[in-house]
């Protein structure tokens, strides 16, 4: 009797455990994706860390100054509060999901970005999206990285809050340098402004003032998109 009894109150706490996380839905079209894993450092890498203090430096601009990589927990996250008066939490979420259906499906994204769960309870929609950012282009030769991020939006009445983190990016595709590198450790202040944090270095500088204006133009879209779509 007592062994009926301890399956018993197994079985109850597994059936709980299960209801309280079935809020949260993988849509049909993100389950069968490939995670390709994080590539090791290589020599390339390690000689751009080696070389820093003799590296040829960018000139500076308050917009990629110290301070605007922002870290949350030791993680590079930047948050936009989008304010839409007189919209309920349920309409702004649908118009979230919406927008992000949109977005992972426009130009530019490959066919890897998809939208990768939501949760209706919540009002919160994640998005995995992966694009390029090209840094220079012609006849002969172009230079860009594959750009990886996800975005996390949050709905509530009259606002909606839109998170973009979990950045990487994969650079010299097809060569022996190839090589993928987290924000964490290419873009923030420690591994891109030299130690004065009057310059920045300038391989690292390209991949922070590429994203951060990428990150802006993310953020104006949906701040326009969203209160466009509430009237």
């Amino acid at each position: 009797m007592k062994l009926i009894a301890i399956i018993t109150c197994l079985m109850l706490a597994v059936t709980t455990n299960v209801s309280a996380q079935s809020e949260w839905e993988i849509p049909e079209s993100a389950q069968q994706t490939d995670t390709p894993s994080k590539k090791k450092k290589d020599k390339k890498e390690k000689d751009e860390a080696a070389d820093k203090a003799s590296a040829p430096k960018m000139k500076i601009e308050q917009k990629y100054a110290a301070g605007t990589v922002p870290l949350v927990d030791g993680k590079v996250e930047w948050s936009k509060d989008i304010t839409v008066e007189g919209c309920c939490s349920d309409t702004l979420y649908q118009h979230t999901l919406d927008m992000l259906t949109q977005f992972v499906k426009s130009e530019g994204q490959t066919e890897k970005s998809r939208i990768a769960a939501v949760n209706k309870t919540e009002k919160i929609v994640v998005a995995n999206c992966e694009e390029e950012l090209v840094f220079s282009s012609s006849t002969f030769a172009r230079d860009y990285t594959i750009f990886r991020y996800t975005i996390i939006a949050q709905c509530s009445d009259n606002k909606v809050n839109i998170r973009l983190c979990r950045i990487s990016y994969r650079y010299d595709m097809g060569r022996p340098t190839e090589a993928t590198y987290t924000a964490e450790e290419w873009i923030t202040d420690e591994a891109a402004l030299n130690k004065k944090g009057t310059n920045l270095y300038r391989l690292n500088g390209k991949f922070r003032k590429k994203t951060i204006d990428r990150k802006d133009s993310i953020f104006a879209l949906f701040d326009a998109e969203l209160k466009k779509s509430a009237k």
